[in-house]
């Protein structure tokens, strides 16, 4: 009997999707304070670096410049500290903006050494793992007055993982009329409509579209993906007739909330928390315009909060803990200016960008994280990034970086030199 060692490249993987409070609250609780997680971030973190050095001829040009850039950010960083603070880091939460990038390192050095990871043992690891945190650590998340009372349980980071799984079920059906990868998917979705963050919705809608529209064009083997998608919205309502979901929808209070709730996402300036963000956004201005380009740094943790609660007038968080901002692209702007985000994106979007739009066939699973990817770009006006999606944008920069017909390791990559060549005499002296 063969042992297969195919789980094992799944498990850096698993180790970032970890760093998510629904799967870690297995093991440090509910109510943790947060300091095993940063503990677990920074194991990590000191992982990925050995992974970068030890794999590192297998890094391509472009990879290895983002990597040493951010890396002379840090040192920037930690002198500048030096000579203001005394300290090489005052302020780890300041540098935990740059040190949260290594992760993605890491996980490309992995993923271009050794294969991929397999997508099929991902699902079955992480979406029963997902449904056990809600149903016994999470259960009030479950319940219909907190649908109606907005009582979420479950985070937003948390929802949004449930995403890449319902597009590769998704994906899976379309190619090969598995049944069972049809029900994971709506159950997935379903998930997601109740748990009730607006924020996952939009992603959600717009990842559908991307992912059909790869599909249709990318994925010879779902070819016969209009019917099949027929197929799949006569099954839903089937189920949501048997199961009772149409009596439920039913409930003109569970009415009225889903049309508040898509009104809120119609208005995001007046209505929901769109307008904390943007009241959020306005209080900070100022200071954006200020420092555009490498932003605050160091100084911005010393500066006062400067959004205030409309009812007492104190501020929304005390002062010296860091600016807890709702949006990737806020923290970054305020910490780092617009070099910042380009630190960030720019090599994501360029690189995803040519794959996406690239002439070629695509496998499914890379159709449907390419699919999750873009909403990264909707999620950051609402959410800072979860440390888990640095993980799988290494893995997915790993795995696009491979030519479609290379499913093994990569090869590494050598620098030509090139040859001395003789120099050749003049005629005349050859004469002589």
């Amino acid at each position: 009997m063969k042992l297969s060692l195919r789980f094992l490249y799944l498990l850096p993987l698993l180790a970032m999707l970890f760093t998510n409070r629904a799967l870690n609250a297995f093991f440090f609780g509910k109510e943790a304070d947060g300091a095993a997680d940063r503990l677990l971030e920074y194991a990590l973190t000191a992982l990925s670096l050995l992974a970068v050095a030890a794999y590192y001829r297998y890094l391509e040009t472009y990879m290895r410049v983002w990597l040493w850039v951010v890396l002379g950010c840090l040192v920037a960083l930690a002198l500048e500290s030096y000579a203001r603070w005394h300290s090489w880091m005052v302020y780890p939460h300041v540098f935990g903006k740059l040190t949260m990038l290594l992760p993605l390192f890491g996980l490309y050095a992995f993923y271009r050494r050794y294969p991929p990871p397999s997508f099929r043992q991902l699902v079955l690891v992480v979406l029963p793992a997902l449904l056990l945190s809600l149903a016994f650590i999470y259960p009030e998340a479950l319940s219909l007055s907190s649908f109606l009372t907005t009582e979420r349980g479950f985070s937003v980071a948390s929802a949004y993982l449930l995403l890449p799984i319902a597009l590769l079920c998704l994906n899976w059906y379309l190619a090969s009329n598995n049944l069972l990868s049809a029900l994971s998917f709506l159950l997935c979705v379903v998930l997601v409509v109740f748990l009730q963050h607006r924020t996952v919705w939009v992603c959600m809608a717009v990842a559908l579209f991307i992912n059909i529209s790869l599909v249709a064009l990318r994925v010879p083997p779902a070819r016969a993906w209009a019917s099949r998608l027929a197929v799949l919205s006569l099954l839903g309502l089937s189920l949501g007739l048997v199961s009772g979901l149409a009596v439920v929808l039913e409930n003109p209070d569970v009415v009225k909330k889903l049309a508040t709730s898509i009104a809120d996402i119609q208005n995001p300036t007046t209505q929901g928390t769109g307008t904390f963000r943007l009241e959020q956004y306005r209080s900070y201005l100022p200071l954006l315009k200020e420092r555009p380009l490498a932003g605050w740094r160091l100084e911005g943790f010393e500066v006062p909060i400067q959004f205030y609660s409309p009812d007492s007038g104190e501020p929304v968080w005390p002062d010296f803990t860091g600016h807890h901002f709702h949006s990737f692209y806020l923290d970054r702007i305020f910490y780092s200016g617009g070099l910042g985000v380009l630190l960030v994106l720019l090599v994501p979007v360029v690189v995803l960008g040519r794959r996406m739009f690239q002439r070629g066939p695509l496998s499914g699973e890379t159709a449907a994280l390419l699919a999750y990817t873009v909403t990264f770009l909707l999620f950051g006006l609402s959410y800072d990034w979860p440390t888990y999606l640095y993980g799988l944008l290494g893995m997915l920069l790993a795995i696009t970086s491979r030519p479609p017909t290379e499913p093994g390791p990569a090869a590494p990559i050598r620098v030509r030199r090139p040859r001395r060549v003789a120099a050749s005499l003049p005629a005349y002296a050859s004469a002589s």
